[in-house]
């Protein structure tokens, strides 16, 4: 399984495209759960490129996804729960 990069402070801009290795390494989940989330319709929002390649097995044309640092921390901020008496 290849490395994800490391994301520091310096390279937090909301517009740099991550791949899903290294989305998936940001919100502490693995690739094939963000593959699921795709699938099902729920996860944060993806850019999918179409990059004129095979097809798959349902006719559908094969892209390259990204995913941009602004919309994981969307999504990591809709799904927050709070406890307790923090605020």
């Amino acid at each position: 399984m290849p490395t994800a990069s490391v994301i520091t402070s310096a390279t937090l801009d909301d517009e740099r495209a991550l791949s899903p290795v290294e989305a998936a390494a940001f919100l502490g989940v693995s690739a094939k759960t963000l593959t699921n989330w795709r699938s099902l319709g729920k996860g944060p929002s993806y850019l999918k490129y179409d990059l004129g390649g095979d097809l798959d097995g349902q006719g559908r044309r094969r892209g390259s996804v990204a995913y941009q640092l602004k919309d994981l921390l969307d999504f990591m901020q809709a799904h927050r729960t709070v406890t307790g008496g923090q605020r």
